[in-house]
């Protein structure tokens, strides 16, 4: 494989850049480093300095002290019970769920997260770098190609996307470069140096880390903070949402849900299945921290969730008892349902 080689003005190192880079991939590297060189208070060059540090010690920080440590490994392992979720979910901790991060010190300062899965920020990323590879194929004419995930599903999202939206590489270099114009106006970005070209080049972790000074520490926590504020983006982005990847629900869950579609009640179900109606009541949970869309007025009203979101402030969550005490809502359930809709909303 040929490369062209370029000097970038904000390192001192020669980085490869592959010669199959369709234009709007070229502009999109070279925008954003010309951003970078003339405008460096757009990209907020002290921040990896104030509060980068790593993937363990932004999980740790969130941890109530309250929660045993075997609470908070289950939810960095990926321990698939509906307690484990919520317990994610009340500690902002869906981010690192299943993220298996290697244990470090303490966290000085925690970073914002959106509500968001690590393995869905995960797939939703390799679904846009698919993507951007296959318009990078079609638009410099290369008929073979190494996809760069070999993800079943992600293939199909891509497919589904396709057949959407066509595969202009003109709209599509205008909205990739808008999106992550969106991602640049809150931190420094390097994602867009793991987009690859038609033959899946992109810049290796070597070469991202010596050009932006990061340890591979700071690395991993920063593409980790990028791509869950990406598919916090790419969800409710009218051009790119068909690419939002959500875990799939656990078997018994997405009975659940299928019953639910075809207008059986919560009561029905559970008799059923022949379980215990929280049992079922635990599947809502799930949908709804898994991002599934139900109507949930059904079970909860608007007023109700309300009273919780004003005590959230309050209380934030240690436990449920002063909500069920203070709100006048009579089911932990429908408390447990308001606190995960409130938190859906809630970037921390």
């Amino acid at each position: 494989m040929h490369h062209k080689r370029y000097m970038y003005p904000y390192q001192r190192s020669c980085i490869y850049q592959p010669i199959y880079s369709p234009p709007y991939l070229k502009m999109l590297h070279c925008e954003y480093i010309y951003i970078l060189e003339i405008q460096p208070s757009f990209f907020n060059i002290n921040y990896l300095e104030v509060i980068m540090d790593s993937i363990y010690q932004q999980a740790k920080v969130r941890k109530f002290a309250e929660k045993t440590d075997k609470s908070f490994n289950n939810i960095i392992t990926g321990f698939k019970s509906h307690q484990t979720f919520f317990d994610a979910m009340m500690q902002s901790m869906l981010p690192f769920y299943n993220s298996n991060p290697e244990r470090t010190g303490d966290a000085a300062e925690p970073l914002q997260f959106y509500p968001y899965f690590y393995e869905s920020s995960q797939l939703t990323f390799q679904a846009l770098r698919l993507l951007t590879q296959t318009i990078s194929a079609r638009s410099s004419e290369v008929r073979d190609f190494y996809p760069v995930s070999n993800h079943l599903y992600i293939h199909q999202q891509i497919k589904y996307w396709i057949s959407a939206h066509g595969m202009d590489a003109s709209i599509y270099q205008r909205e990739l470069l808008m999106l992550f114009d969106e991602l640049a106006a809150e931190r420094s970005v390097i994602s867009y140096k793991l987009l690859p070209d038609a033959q899946g080049n992109h810049y290796t972790v070597d070469e991202i880390c010596q050009a932006d000074e990061l340890t591979l520490d700071e690395y991993r926590l920063k593409v980790l903070h990028e791509m869950n504020h990406l598919t916090a983006f790419i969800s409710e982005h009218e051009y790119f949402k068909e690419l939002y990847i959500r875990l799939p629900l656990q078997i018994a869950t997405e009975q659940t849900r299928s019953l639910m579609e075809s207008g059986v009640n919560l009561e029905e179900i559970a008799a059923a299945r022949q379980v215990k109606l929280h049992t079922i009541e635990d599947h809502i949970i799930e949908m709804v921290i898994k991002d599934y869309e139900i109507d949930y007025t059904t079970f909860v009203a608007e007023d109700e969730i309300a009273a919780v979101r004003n005590l959230y402030s309050t209380y934030q969550f240690q436990r449920l008892k002063p909500y069920y005490q203070e709100s006048g809502i009579d089911s932990y359930f429908k408390i447990k349902l308001a606190l995960c809709l409130t938190m859906k909303g809630v970037k921390k």
